[in-house]
């Protein structure tokens, strides 16, 4: 009777795996690691890019654009990874886990502040930045503009890539003028240049409903000099009695080659990719050198201070951790969500910034979204709402 039970017990049990299901088995394990190691190696890639010399360590940039991306992934594999080290008692992957879960916190735990933002009082200070590239200029964009200003109402607006010439008169004279704001000028909702002592064309230029004192235009390596696009303007105003200074920048881009610009058949060509990398790393090395001059600049300021504008460098990048250092993100404290300004319509990457230096309180900020009937520009705008601490 034993032996029948024996017996019986026997042929429940699952016949032994055949070498082609244990070889199936270790080659989706040998994927799965393998993938795993890939993504980790990428995250920290990315994850220490603002931390490398850019001389040496520019293509840390490529991966740093898709940290938040990467962390999506990360976050999951990381709990995996904790539960699996833990059941099994394998003490590497529980400390992997572990310290991958402490990286993510550390470097996205502070958007949590934005979820605690205030209500924005009527008199707060409203600064909005705007890239809007002349290639965008319309026939109707004038009155799309100052009818999208005239909306968010900002005291103090800062434009990037906006052309405009200004002779040596008091009050200024314009001439030439971007299209794209030539409404907000002709418009009656108040907003004016301030003065500048002589002539000069400005592509960062600094409107003000509250009086402007004083604009001022410097030129970045390395062409700034000639290229009006290569400069930023250093304007200083005052509000509620306390005198302030506002950078407004257009640090350098990335080029024309793009991935995302490639056609299929291109996906293979080595030549275009070569030429994307050259160009990348040399805009990579062009913005690191803009960022430590203005870094320099305003360390000597003794004034309350703020930089807006496009840094085509998002926060993970080596040239906005540079400037930024000591200052407030108006994006990453207080807009709830997704923070991304750009592409216009769907967009991906953080490179529009206001960073305000510790004598502002942040009390609000939003990234207004783009107009449909009447596309103004493939940035987004910031618009961030300051009071003096």
């Amino acid at each position: 009777m034993c032996l029948n039970a024996l017996q019986g017990h026997a042929a429940r049990l699952p016949e032994p795996a055949g070498p082609s299901v244990i070889f199936l088995r270790r080659t989706l394990r040998a994927l799965g690691w393998g993938l795993s190691i890939v993504l980790i190696a990428a995250f920290l890639v990315g994850y220490a890019a603002p931390y490398l010399s850019p001389t040496s360590f520019w293509w840390t940039d490529l991966f740093a654009v898709g940290v938040p991306a990467l962390s999506v992934l990360i976050g999951p594999l990381s709990l995996l990874m904790c539960g699996w080290g833990w059941y099994h008692r394998t003490r590497g992957r529980l400390l992997l886990g572990i310290g991958l879960l402490v990286l993510l916190l550390l470097r996205f735990g502070p958007r949590l502040v934005a979820w605690t933002a205030s209500d924005s009082e009527p008199t707060a200070l409203r600064i909005m930045t705007f890239n809007v590239p002349r290639a965008f200029a319309q026939t109707n964009s004038g009155t799309a503009m100052a009818r999208f200003v005239r909306d968010e109402a900002p005291g103090v607006l800062a434009f990037q890539e906006t052309q405009l010439h200004t002779t040596r008169h008091t009050p200024v004279a314009l001439r030439r003028v971007s299209p794209t704001i030539q409404g907000i000028l002709d418009d009656s909702i108040g907003y004016e240049l301030p003065f500048l002592p002589h002539s000069t064309t400005l592509q960062q230029p600094v409107l003000g409903r509250i009086p402007l004192d004083s604009m001022s235009v410097h030129p970045l390596p390395p062409d700034g000099k000639q290229n009006a696009r290569s400069r930023y303007t250093r304007t200083t105003f005052t509000w509620r009695g306390r005198s302030a200074v506002l950078y407004n920048v257009h640090l350098h881009s990335v080029g024309e080659a793009r991935p995302w610009t490639l056609l299929p058949e291109e996906w293979t060509s080595w030549s275009r990719w070569n030429t994307f990398l050259r160009t990348y790393r040399e805009g990579a090395l062009r913005r690191a050198q803009q960022a430590r001059l203005l870094r320099r600049r305003i360390a000597r300021e003794s004034r309350p201070v703020l930089i807006v504008g496009d840094f085509n460098s998002t926060p993970h990048q080596w040239a906005y951790q540079h400037l930024a250092e000591g200052l407030q993100n108006a994006v990453l404290r207080r807009v709830r969500g997704w923070g991304a300004t750009f592409p216009a319509q769907r967009p991906l990457v953080q490179i529009d910034h206001i960073l305000a230096g510790p004598a502002w309180q942040i009390t609000a900020a939003h990234i207004p979204p783009p107009m449909p009937q009447s596309p103004l520009s493939d940035h987004r705008p910031v618009v961030a709402h300051l009071q003096w601490k």
